[in-house]
């Protein structure tokens, strides 16, 4: 572990809300997250990445304004998604106008890239050290829940949650018919 030191995620590579994802600052943590998130599927070892953590919601080939999330947590795990009262999320994000451009760019060429259309959800890190966002995933099926990344992001555009859930519905509709 001395190329890419001890601070690294550990996480199954097909679930979701930080399911069976752990930090690891040693060896032997290592080991204990590599057997949590074998538990679930494949696992994926990340470089950890100090910084604010962003999202940005796709809906029908049209970035949703991005979402900045804090925890006072040790990083943005399940907990911290559904269950604590501390997390905090920002929508409009604060990024400048150019950085806001360059991240919904970012998302969107992520997405299109994976051969996703419809909707879904990229995330990212921007990096303390160099100022670089940093992909983290792109997510296929993101939550739909009261808590959930994707309806904050569209009541932030002016989209109500049953208007949300007609437009994912149509572009489902439109994948059908191709």
């Amino acid at each position: 572990m001395n190329r890419v030191g001890n601070r690294l995620f550990v996480k199954p590579v097909r679930e979701g809300s930080s399911v069976g994802m752990s930090k690891t600052e040693s060896a032997e943590d290592l080991v204990e997250a590599v057997l949590i998130a074998q538990q679930y599927d494949a696992v994926l070892v990340e470089a950890f990445i100090q910084g604010d953590e962003y999202t940005v919601a796709i809906l029908d080939g049209i970035t949703l304004p991005s979402i900045r999330m804090t925890t006072p947590r040790e990083f943005y795990d399940y907990e911290a998604k559904y269950n604590a009262n501390t997390t905090e999320y920002f929508c409009p994000s604060g990024l400048s106008k150019a950085d806001e451009l360059e991240l919904q760019d970012t998302a969107m060429q992520a997405f299109q890239s994976t051969g996703c259309s419809g909707w879904g959800r990229v995330d990212f890190i921007q990096n303390d050290k160099s100022g670089q966002f940093e992909l983290l995933e792109v997510n296929t099926i993101p939550g739909m829940t009261q808590s959930s990344l994707v309806p904050k992001a569209a009541k932030a555009a002016g989209l109500d949650f049953p208007s949300l859930v007609e437009q994912i519905l149509l572009t489902s509709c439109e994948v059908g018919n191709d």
